[in-house]
């Protein structure tokens, strides 16, 4: 660590690691120099998972159905493995529709005016005085940082479709659904400019006081971010709160660094000291952050490397870099991300875990949305504008890698005719387009229809925080953003929803309201419009008290944005 040090990379360049406090003593790293024979490439063997043999006919002309030794298959924690003949392997990874704020449609026209009403009580939504000021965890603050960007998009949405500006935006929707949209749209009362200006100055302040270095003796957050040159990281020092007395929004941190609470115990801040949940936190953080570059690139293009930050922290893509590893989060083999740090929280025997397959789908969402963002901030200017092209790639690849490993490895079901190659449509007629059929990696003992915590070598469903079935279920379908029509498979929401639902009334019972109380049922109405039922989601959500949407578990929804997501769902 050095004082005079300055981050470089590929994606940021001129950022000083040395703004930031160093958190730890740099600590040295050991490697042999002595050369190591290299194999013949016929040498190599590998074992090869399911999703690696799918691809390998198409896609890998060295590995093919000769060069895989069926005598060598066995059925192992993570489906049928394969041992093959191959020094390469090439495994594409489909993007699809670039990562945007927008649905696939727009909201379905009846819902606009209870949309609308949701959106003026919404827009007036109080940032705490805490939360302005940095004195919080990095998770919870965090997603209502996200929650209020969505508000803010969707009002800019309705404002846009309230002018009829709205043009070619929408991949899955005709002029005349549309239209019908623009036409609800025009007839009710929307939030003013200013109101949404007011709430986006809001939300600048609030990203911004997470990204000044030298905490709040320097006009940065009471609970700041540090450089750990041990571990190449951005940590948080962590928040002893003190609440305020009639006003718990307003406490304040007493400790100062280098008293930092994050970075001596394990359980504070879900491990953020010790590099637990950083794609969790940090995607939501990110998020926000690709709001306000969106609606300020002024903003964008002055903290655009301070924002870099947390995405170096946890998919740094440059071997260059010697301030942060690349891709902290990722297993390539694998192709999901983990959440477990340098140490869990449990000091479990099974290896790394991750909980919330959707929350590491949001982070990579995040990025690239942020990379669009910047994109369009650094328009005249080319070599930042690469890079945040670069960033926007980033941010595509990893979520389309997130996505399909959470269909493997988290959302568990077999399609109902698995080995029948036809297909047909709702006359019965065989479709010509024949659709993919899902097969699930785990035995049939297993009969969830989740995992709610995946490790190396063990798949289990529960979560770390709640007993209850409808969290291990909840946990996977959050937040509720565009990204989940691709996250979420029709025929395992098909399968998920009944069960989900029973899961909530039964926790309701169980423990005095539970569900709904801690917003589990916001995450239900979303999953009942998935399955296309939208005026009985609308209803139920209709349902859910306001003072549902400030809890806990609800922190990262709005009324607003529940609506939103429910009324732009495919209708089956």
């Amino acid at each position: 660590y050095s004082k005079n040090e300055e981050v470089s990379s590929d994606i940021a360049v001129s950022v000083a690691a040395s703004s930031l406090r160093a958190a730890t003593k740099a600590v040295s790293k050991v490697t042999s120099s002595k050369p190591k024979p290299k194999p013949h490439p016929e040498d190599f063997i590998m074992f090869a998972l399911p999703h690696h043999l799918e691809t390998f006919a198409d896609n890998t002309p060295e590995v093919n159905k000769e060069s895989i030794d069926s005598a060598l298959c066995l059925h192992t924690f993570h489906g049928r493995t394969c041992l093959v003949h191959g020094s390469k392997w090439n495994l594409p990874v489909s993007h699809g529709e670039p990562q945007s704020f927008l649905a696939d449609r727009p909201p379905v026209a009846a819902a606009i005016p209870q949309l609308a009403d949701a959106l003026k009580k919404d827009i007036k939504f109080y940032l705490s005085g805490s939360i302005l000021r940095g004195a919080a965890d990095t998770y919870f603050s965090a997603k209502i940082l996200a929650k209020v960007g969505r508000i803010i998009e969707i009002h800019d949405e309705l404002q846009r479709l309230h002018s009829d500006e709205v043009l070619n935006e929408y991949s899955d929707a005709d002029d005349s659904v549309v239209g019908e949209s623009v036409a609800s749209a025009i007839e009710v009362s929307l939030p003013s400019q200013e109101e949404a200006e007011s709430l986006l100055d809001d939300l600048q302040k609030a990203v911004e006081i997470w990204l000044k270095p030298g905490g709040k003796e320097n006009g940065g957050a009471e609970a700041e971010f540090l450089y750990d040159s041990s571990w190449g990281g951005f940590v948080n020092c962590g928040c002893d709160y003190v609440f305020e007395e009639g006003n718990a929004g307003n406490g304040t941190c007493e400790n100062e660094f280098p008293d930092c609470p994050a970075l001596e115990d394990v359980n504070v801040d879900f491990g953020n000291g010790w590099y637990n949940d950083h794609h969790f936190h940090y995607g939501y953080h990110i998020f926000a952050a690709a709001v306000v570059a969106k609606h300020r690139p002024e903003w964008g293009r002055e903290y655009f490397e301070h924002v870099l930050l947390y995405i170096r922290d946890i998919a740094n893509p440059s071997s260059e870099d010697g301030f942060f590893p690349m891709y902290r989060q990722k297993d390539w083999f694998l192709g999901n991300s983990w959440a477990a740090g340098l140490m869990s929280m449990e000091l479990s025997p099974h290896g790394r875990e991750q909980e919330s397959s959707s929350e590491a789908i949001a982070a990579f969402e995040g990025i690239a949305l942020y990379g669009s963002a910047m994109m369009n901030a650094f328009a005249d200017h080319d070599e930042m504008r690469a890079t945040a092209t670069l960033v926007r790639d980033l941010g595509e690849f990893l979520t389309a890698m997130e996505v399909d490993a959470a269909n493997r490895f988290w959302h568990i079901w077999n399609s109902k005719d698995v080995g029948d190659d036809s297909n047909t449509d709702s006359s019965g007629n065989e479709s010509s387009t024949k659709r993919h059929l899902h097969v699930s990696n785990y035995p049939a003992a297993y009969p969830k229809p989740v995992v709610g915590m995946m490790y190396e070598t063990m798949a289990s469903f529960q979560t770390w925080f709640a007993p209850e079935d409808v969290v291990s279920y909840g946990i996977q379908l959050i937040p509720l953003t565009a990204v989940a029509e691709r996250r979420d498979d029709p025929e395992w929401v098909e399968i998920l929803y009944p069960i989900y639902a029973d899961a909530c009334e039964a926790a309701n019972k169980a423990n005095d309201g539970f569900c709904d109380d801690n917003g589990w049922s916001i995450v239900q109405a979303g999953l009942l419009a998935e399955i296309g039922r939208i005026d009985d989601a609308l209803e139920m959500t209709a349902q859910v008290p306001d003072e549902v949407f400030l809890s806990d578990g609800a922190c990262g929804n709005s009324r607003t944005n529940t609506i939103w997501f429910v009324s732009t769902r495919k209708t089956h």
